[in-house]
């Protein structure tokens, strides 16, 4: 009896360990890149070609929407990021930075909530730099 109930223990721990490892299900889909620049409540910000300003950026990105959150970075906190639309390192410490002055949480990237955390380079040229939704 206690070799059945030693073997029946046994083969439900291998079963929950099989379980655990088989996903739960489709995953949610993820946030999309940022490849463009929209003007959006009275600022420039990243976003999709489409307009979309629900995106993401973190470090290795590339392109135009990185060039404008450099620019961003470098006209509201002063940072001093060469505008060369590549996401690296440089980039991601001055995101860091602009989060904890926002009080967001500093993960050096760029999504919705960083979005509406940090302040934007303004479209009327000038240097009161703005927060969106």
């Amino acid at each position: 009896m206690r070799r059945v109930q030693a073997a029946a223990a046994a083969a439900a721990t291998f079963v929950a360990g099989v379980i655990a490892l088989v996903p739960a299900g489709p995953a949610a889909a993820a946030t999309p890149t940022c490849n463009w620049v929209a003007s959006y409540s009275g600022a420039w910000v990243p976003s999709l070609q489409s307009g979309n300003i629900t995106c993401n950026l973190v470090q290795g990105t590339y392109g135009e929407a990185v060039r404008q959150l450099q620019t961003t970075l470098n006209k509201c906190y002063g940072a001093r990021l060469t505008v060369d639309k590549s996401f690296g390192p440089a980039t991601r410490s001055a995101l860091v930075a602009a989060q904890r002055a926002a009080g967001t949480p500093a993960d050096g990237e760029y999504g919705p909530n960083t979005r509406a955390a940090i302040r934007h380079e303004p479209l009327n040229g000038s240097t009161n730099c703005v927060r969106v939704p």
